[in-house]
């Protein structure tokens, strides 16, 4: 099994609109997070998929992804 997390040291994002940015996480996944370029056109579904540009260093694995979910998704509304 490959080490997913580390330390946390900067990289580059790519968000899903294509702004490009630095930040410090502990892997090399995706995040999920507010894009100060495309968040505010979708202020009911502001948060943004940002994936990594860095190469994967040897022996390293990306983290699964996460799904995306509704309340709905995972509680019944009355």
């Amino acid at each position: 099994m490959n080490q997913t997390t580390g330390k946390i040291t900067p990289k580059r994002y790519r968000c899903e609109c294509g702004h490009e940015s630095v930040h410090n996480t502990n892997h090399y996944g995706e995040f999920y997070d507010r894009c100060p370029k495309c968040s505010w056109k979708s202020p009911m579904d502001p948060i943004k998929t940002h994936t990594c540009l860095e190469p994967l260093p040897e022996g390293w694995g990306r983290p699964l992804k996460w799904q995306k979910v509704i309340l709905g998704d995972v509680a019944k509304l009355t």
